[in-house]
């Protein structure tokens, strides 16, 4: 007869197995996407236009600057647009000989989207707009590579997710932000959990239609709104892999709990329902890494191998590295942590500080 413990074993080694080959998977597809052929250039001739929104003088924002303006695509053109002719970034912008542009207050979002709507309201003539943060730093096929995909009429957003490097030797809070934005790149690779991530983002000019413009000006995320969007009309969001930017950053406790803290905070006001998701998906995972060893010593020591597949997440994103370093295992294994952190802070406080504006998110339209 199977006893209550039998049972047990039979049911761990069914989750482990699934996780094993769940871990084994995602090297698989990490592998197939440094190996994969290239995509042809588009044959089709957009013309874009660049949209940069700009507010204080960002780290090495000169350097970000003329990565934009070094592209193989040539039918664009760059607006930075600003809060004010003050502002610090207007010295780089002007060195850099790019179109600035006043951000108009007519509208009721963020800062970052009234720049983006007045941006598209005084445009004419441009058929993609894309949308770059000023933090961020491009590769020359940045542009061909991110507008690609929308030949494809069933596409309705193109995005990227970064990859975060520190500006000096990086501590250990700038490897633990580099495996967050792993996060960020793994829900990026399946079509299901992709979203569009506001600091390197491509549409149509006709994907905003007047109601969906309003409704867009009038948000705190763009990110969360253009993905609201895009899935309200069942149209796909398409990622660029080969469009990967770098956004440098040096990192401390204090600097990095604000920002993660802001993300999360935002992604929960978008879906109420990811914060119980999130919460079950991590506190899961905590449980599941802390009971492995009382279980060893008390049931089974063979349970020791439910550590196999966060030892190949440690690998997975060890890969992802030219310099495999202890760092990214320490990093690996606080992240599950720090989102517990996180998901409960931007749920007991709504309130975020955002370049120097304040939103409160159970107030204000995401």
């Amino acid at each position: 007869m199977i006893g209550n413990l039998d049972i047990l074993k039979f049911l761990w080694i069914l989750i482990l197995s699934g996780l094993i080959a769940f871990m084994l998977m995602r090297l698989y597809l990490l592998r197939w996407w440094k190996c994969r052929p290239k995509m042809e250039n588009n044959k089709q001739e957009f013309k874009v236009k660049v949209i940069v929104p700009c507010k204080g003088a960002d780290v090495e924002l000169s350097e970000n600057l003329k990565s934009l303006k070094n592209q193989n695509y040539k039918n664009f053109s760059i607006v930075a647009v600003v809060d004010s002719e003050n502002d610090e970034a207007c010295e780089f912008i002007r060195e850099n000989n790019l179109t600035m542009m006043l951000s108009k207050h007519q509208w009721n979002g963020s800062g970052k989207v009234k720049a983006i709507s007045t941006a598209i309201a005084e445009d004419r003539d441009s058929d993609i707009f894309v949308v770059v943060d000023s933090d961020t730093r491009v590769n020359s096929h940045w542009l061909e590579n991110l507008i690609y995909p929308l030949s494809d009429e069933t596409v309705g957003i193109v995005s990227t997710y970064p990859v975060y490097e520190s500006v000096d030797k990086p501590g250990i809070w700038d490897h633990i932000k580099k495996v967050w934005g792993y996060v960020g790149i793994n829900m990026m690779e399946f079509r299901p959990t992709r979203f569009a991530w506001g600091g390197s983002v491509a549409f149509r000019k006709n994907f905003l239609n007047p109601s969906d413009f309003d409704e867009f000006s009038s948000s705190i995320s763009d990110d969360a709104t253009l993905t609201k969007l895009c899935k309200e009309k069942s149209l796909k969001i398409a990622y660029a892999k080969d469009s990967t930017p770098v956004i440098y950053s040096k990192e401390s406790r204090e600097t990095f709990m604000e920002w993660s803290n802001r993300q999360i905070a935002i992604t929960l006001s978008y879906s109420k329902s990811a914060f119980y998701a999130a919460l079950i998906i991590y506190g899961m995972t905590i449980f599941y890494l802390g009971i492995l060893i009382p279980l060893s010593i008390l049931v089974w020591n063979v349970f020791l191998l439910g550590y196999i597949p966060f030892i190949l997440l440690i690998l997975l994103n060890m890969q992802r590295e030219k310099n495999r370093s202890l760092k990214i295992a320490i990093a690996t294994f606080t992240i599950p942590f720090i989102f517990i952190v996180n998901i409960i802070h931007g749920k007991r406080n709504p309130q975020i500080n955002w370049r120097g504006n304040t939103y409160h998110l159970d107030e204000d339209k995401i």
